[in-house]
């Protein structure tokens, strides 16, 4: 017995060799039709003598979206700080350890101050006998019992005992080597017993509050952007960030002619490190779009995306769109007519210009199911 099998509009001989058993061939979908008792297969549309090819077709309404603009970058440092020595001494104590978050003015690491804390005490005695000597100067000028050249001599003298202490207690400050700027301890160079020459680097110290991301905008994208404009930051595992360009680079790069773009997202306890690799969606205009499935996308003959469509006619349309934000999971295209009815399956077998018959979601597109 045999019995006549719609697969995507081609009419197929299927012949029963064994009890209930039917063997055919599928170039699509495919499907069990073992049962003989099942709703006999639907009339088939004829175009004249044409069989036509059925599709499942619907609308979908449009709504406005911002044009996303998404690039590839990296998360980068805010600021990153050597910390060198200004005093050559030895290293006597280490008072903060490799990614530890450190705060500004917290010491990291004290020199051997040597003999500065007697020196100290000594340039405060001298600056108290040469301001005492030079309050009785001022008296006996009164009285006219001292030239003026002595008083300027001991005006420099206590200016000397002033500068020398202050130069002391410079170096002193200088064997409490502190953190500059707030920041996580991502490097330390020295440890205890180490000889410090002035100069020498101590420690780095990564600032990642704000955290800064990097992207290469193509010239013809960048009129759109400016400071202070809002965008979105994508991290590997799906985590999106808010994110504010800080800085539009004014001259582009002579190889790429691309234009760097800084965004900067909060990062409070600098718990996201730089260096890592994220997508960034710059926000542009607003446009009316579709949202559609990937799956529904078609190439023309020169290879240029678009969607397959119907119209009032059941005539098949093919539309070049043009992407204006993307997801991993769908889509939103703009150049689709308002009207138009996507092909949502059986696009593949179709070509514009096509007579097909439009059937509903809930209906297969294979006789006999």
């Amino acid at each position: 017995m045999q019995k006549l099998v719609n697969v995507n509009g081609s009419w197929l001989a299927a012949g029963v060799i064994a009890a209930g058993i039917v063997v055919y061939l599928l170039t699509a979908d495919v499907v069990n039709i073992n049962d003989a008792d099942k709703t006999p297969a639907p009339t088939p549309v004829t175009s004249g003598q044409e069989v036509l090819s059925a599709v499942q077709a619907t609308h979908f309404k449009q709504e406005f979206v911002k044009r996303t603009l998404t690039l590839y970058g990296r998360t980068e440092t805010d600021r990153t700080v050597t910390v060198s020595a200004e005093l050559a001494a030895r290293v006597m104590d280490i008072l903060a350890n490799r990614g530890e978050l450190v705060t500004a003015g917290q010491e990291i690491v004290r020199l051997r101050e040597g003999s500065l804390k007697a020196q100290l005490k000594s340039a405060e005695a001298r600056i108290r006998q040469a301001e005492q000597d030079y309050q009785s100067a001022l008296l006996l000028q009164k009285k006219k019992h001292i030239a003026e050249n002595q008083i300027t001599q001991l005006e420099a003298e206590l200016a000397e005992a002033l500068s020398q202490k202050e130069e002391l207690q410079t170096q002193w400050d200088n064997t409490q080597i502190k953190a500059p700027i707030p920041g996580i301890l991502n490097k330390r160079h020295v440890e205890v017993g180490d000889f410090l020459d002035k100069g020498n680097p101590v420690a780095e110290i990564l600032d990642l509050d704000p955290l800064v991301v990097s992207v290469d905008v193509p010239q013809n994208s960048i009129s759109y952007f400016k400071p202070g404009q809002k965008a979105e930051v994508r991290f590997l595992g799906g985590r999106t960030l808010e994110a504010t360009i800080r800085f539009i680079d004014r001259q582009a790069n002579s190889s790429t002619r691309t234009f760097s773009v800084e965004l900067t997202i909060p990062n409070p306890n600098m718990k996201i490190p730089a260096g890592l690799s994220v997508e960034a969606d710059l926000l542009m205009e607003e446009v009316l779009a579709l949202e559609i499935s990937p799956a529904w996308l078609a190439l023309s003959e020169d290879g240029e995306p678009g969607i397959k469509w119907v119209t009032t006619a059941s005539k098949v349309q093919f539309t070049p769109v043009d992407v204006v934000k993307s997801e991993s999971d769908r889509l939103w295209v703009t150049g689709i007519p308002e009207q138009a009815r996507i092909i949502t399956r059986g696009q593949g077998f179709v070509r514009a210009g096509d007579l097909v018959d439009v059937v509903s979601p809930d209906r297969s597109l294979i006789a006999g199911e």
